[in-house]
């Protein structure tokens, strides 16, 4: 009988021993709900909700109706911080930050969309000039 019970923890350990083992990123690459809302000036506004992996570039809408193309990238941590960025045709638009992508931190965000271009690169203007808010992003996870 000792045999047996040898055998049989020996059987035990061999399937536990070649079962795949998750890393802990695996693991911890648990899916997040995002709500957004999305306010366009003159246009009905728009919400849903996607689910999302932790660091990886996550489409929101593109929605063609109004040209806007949204996407998020929610970091993993304790800390709760993202990056929204917007693609805006065939009239340009952009964060407050005059780029198309703006970090946030915080499980809610509130984002002004504004009128003109994005990515300037390394250009300074001379003159501050005010752009049109045309909209805002909510966002919620």
């Amino acid at each position: 009988m000792v045999s047996s019970n040898v055998l049989g923890c020996l059987a035990i350990a061999s399937i536990y021993y070649l079962a795949p083992q998750q890393s802990p990123s695996q693991e911890a690459a648990h899916p997040v709900k995002v709500t957004f809302a999305v306010v366009v000036e003159g246009k009905e506004p728009f919400s849903a909700e996607v689910s999302c992996l932790p660091d990886d570039t996550c489409s929101l809408a593109k929605h063609d109706d109004l040209g806007i193309n949204l996407a998020i990238t929610v970091f993993s941590g304790s800390e709760a911080h993202g990056e929204l960025s917007i693609y805006c045709s065939p009239n340009s638009c952009s964060f407050r930050n005059l780029r198309s992508r703006i970090e946030f931190f915080g499980r809610r965000a509130t984002v002004d969309i504004l009128s003109g271009e994005a990515d300037s690169g390394v250009t300074t203007l001379l003159v501050a000039r005010q752009r049109p808010r045309i909209g805002e992003v909510l966002i919620s996870y």
